[in-house]
C-alpha cells in the first residue's frame, strides 16, 4: 500500500511543484512554464489558494495573448469579489515580479534581419511612436493595480507609454487605483527595467511634462538592444571603451525631469570576451551561454554635472565572472557567477530577467 503523507507535507511538495523555474536549460518557449502551477490549480480550492503566491510571484507575458489573458483574469477576480466567492484572490499582494513585453514573440521565429534594415529609412520608420493600441491600453488600465503594486516591473517602451498615461489619467481624477488605500501615489515599483530601449525615440514625451508614475522610482535598468548594441558593449565588457557616451545620448530626454526620486540607473549586457574566443555566428543566431554584466551609476552624482562626471582612465580592468568593481566614485561593475542563454538577433532577456541575474 502506498502510504499517506500528511496533509502539511502534500501541500508543501504541491507549493515548490507550482512556482516556475524559469530554468536557462528548459525550452519553454513550447512549454508553458505555469503549466504544472495551473493543473494543481484543478486540484482543490485549498491547493489553488496555498500555490497562487508562489504561483503569481513572477508574471512573465512575454506573448502578444498574454496581456490580454491576464486583463481577463483580473477582471474574473473582480466578478469573484463582488459575489464574494470563496474562488477570489488578491493578486496585488501576491505579484512582486512583472515583466509586460511582447518583444520576444515578434523575433523568436524570424531570421536574421536583413541588410535594407539598416538603412537610414528604415531607422526613420522603426523609429517613430506607435500609433495608439486601444485594445492594449483598456488591458493596462484593467493591470494597473497589479502593476503598480509590483516593486520589480519590466516593459519595453510601447507599453511604458500606456502605464504612464493610465497612470497620469487616474492620478489627475484621483481614481482610486486600489494600492493599499493610500491618499498620496500608491506606486510601489522599486525597479523599473525599460527592454529594449531606443536611443532615439523620447520615451518620456516633452520635458515640459512630469510623469507621476516616473517620479516615484528609486531605480532604472535598461536591457541594451542585442542586436544593434552588442558590439558597442563588448568593447565595455573587454575594457576597451567607457560606457559614457552611450549613457549620454540615452539621457538627453527627459528622464532627470520626470524621475524625481531616482538614486540608481544601471545597464545591463551581455559580458562577452575578445572576438576571438567565441563563435560570434552563434551568438548572432543560434545563442550561446554568457554571463551578464552590468554597470551601475549614481545618479545624484551624475546629475551634478554630467560632463564631469568621473568614468575613470579609459582602459579599465576587465570585471571577471562572480566579481564587482568599483571604478570610480559613483561606478561600479558587476558580473554574473551564473551564465544565460542569449541570441543577438532575437530579443532573448525575458529568461535571465525572470531568472533574476539582470537584478543589482
Amino acid at each position: 500500500m502506498v502510504p499517506k503523507l500528511p496533509i502539511e507535507i502534500i501541500l508543501t511538495i504541491c507549493k515548490d511543484a507550482a512556482q516556475p523555474t524559469f530554468s536557462q536549460k528548459e525550452k519553454y518557449d513550447i512549454k508553458n512554464p505555469y503549466s504544472t502551477a495551473l493543473s494543481l490549480c484543478l486540484v482543490s480550492p485549498l491547493v489553488r489558494r496555498i500555490i497562487l503566491p508562489n504561483f503569481l510571484h513572477t508574471i512573465l507575458l512575454r506573448r502578444r495573448h498574454s496581456l490580454k489573458k491576464f486583463a481577463n483574469a483580473l477582471l474574473m477576480q473582480q466578478a469573484y469579489a463582488e459575489k464574494k466567492s470563496d474562488f477570489f484572490f488578491d493578486y496585488t499582494s501576491a505579484v512582486q515580479r512583472m515583466w509586460i513585453s511582447d518583444a520576444f514573440d515578434y523575433f523568436v521565429y524570424a531570421k536574421a534581419r536583413s541588410e535594407d534594415q539598416d538603412s537610414p529609412f528604415f531607422w526613420q520608420i522603426r523609429n517613430l511612436p506607435p500609433a495608439k493600441d486601444e485594445e492594449r491600453a483598456r488591458n493596462i488600465s484593467v493591470l494597473l493595480p497589479v502593476i503598480l503594486a509590483a516593486p520589480e516591473l519590466a516593459v519595453d517602451r510601447h507599453h511604458l507609454w500606456d502605464i504612464q498615461d493610465s497612470v497620469q489619467d487616474a492620478w489627475s481624477s484621483r481614481t482610486d487605483l486600489n494600492v493599499g488605500g493610500h491618499s498620496s501615489f500608491p506606486g510601489k515599483t522599486k525597479n523599473l527595467t525599460i527592454i529594449r530601449h531606443a536611443e532615439r525615440p523620447n520615451v518620456y514625451y516633452s520635458n515640459d511634462t512630469i510623469f507621476v508614475f516616473l517620479a516615484s522610482i528609486p531605480h532604472l535598468t535598461y536591457l541594451i538592444n542585442l542586436a544593434e548594441e552588442s558590439n558597442t558593449f563588448r568593447s565595455v565588457s573587454c575594457g576597451a571603451n567607457s560606457p559614457k557616451m552611450p549613457v549620454y545620448y540615452w539621457m538627453r530626454n527627459s528622464t532627470w525631469t520626470s524621475m524625481e526620486s531616482l538614486e540608481t540607473f544601471s545597464v545591463v549586457y551581455p559580458h562577452l570576451p575578445p572576438v576571438k574566443s567565441i563563435s560570434y555566428d552563434a551568438y548572432a543566431t543560434r545563442g550561446i551561454d554568457l554571463h551578464v554584466e552590468r554597470f551601475t551609476v549614481s545618479a545624484a552624482l551624475y546629475k551634478q554635472d554630467p560632463n564631469s562626471f568621473s568614468w575613470g582612465p579609459p582602459w579599465f580592468p576587465v570585471t571577471d565572472p562572480g566579481n564587482k568593481r568599483i571604478q570610480s566614485d559613483g561606478l561600479s561593475f558587476e558580473v554574473t557567477r551564473d551564465k544565460t542563454y542569449l541570441t543577438r538577433y532575437f530579443c532573448s532577456w525575458d529568461k535571465a530577467w525572470a531568472c533574476g541575474l539582470t537584478d543589482g
